[in-house]
């Protein structure tokens, strides 16, 4: 059977190591990324005790695939969506190589972000329904209840449901 292909974001794969269920969502899921979060992945303060340990092989290993984004591919974004310049680095190369393969909203590719600003530009772009919380990636490739409760609140169905509503009604 053919997985689903999921696209993340920086902030999605540190709060899948985090919680251990990388491997978990790898495995049910075509997870797929831009070089450019992977870089964010690798980059920070190593000192910091804060900072989330990602193990590169394991990271690079679940992988189906990992896109390489040119700078027209961003200025593209750009001009279609002058809005997306306020994205982080990673959420801004993520888009614009999903702008560029115009694959969305057509095909079931799901998103998966806990970024606000990113929520808004994918309804910007049309994409508001194909976006999915990591609780529920997580949920569907069988992590266990105790792992998906020690997610932040912005990894969470419910605060997902209610950015999409708040979106909708245009209060952001």
């Amino acid at each position: 059977m053919k997985k689903t292909r999921v696209l993340v974001d920086t902030n999605v794969i540190l709060a899948a190591f985090k919680i251990k269920c990388w491997t978990a969502i790898c495995n049910a899921f075509s997870v797929e990324t831009v070089e450019k979060c992977i870089e964010e992945v690798e980059t920070g303060n190593p000192s910091d005790p804060h900072r989330i340990r990602v193990d590169r092989t394991a990271l690079i290993e679940g992988l189906a695939a990992s896109h390489k984004t040119s700078k027209r591919e961003i200025l593209n974004l750009y001009t279609i969506d002058p809005g997306s310049q306020g994205l982080d680095p990673g959420e801004l190369h993520l888009f614009a190589w999903l702008k560029e393969q115009r694959i969305l909203p057509g095909e079931l590719i799901l998103i998966s972000t806990a970024d606000r600003a990113a929520l808004v530009a994918s309804s910007r772009l049309g994409w508001l329904d194909s976006l999915i919380s990591l609780e529920e990636l997580a949920q569907q490739a069988g992590v266990l209840r105790s792992q998906v409760n020690a997610l932040g609140q912005q990894f969470s169905a419910r605060w997902l449901a209610q950015v999409r509503t708040d979106i909708r009604l245009g209060i952001i």
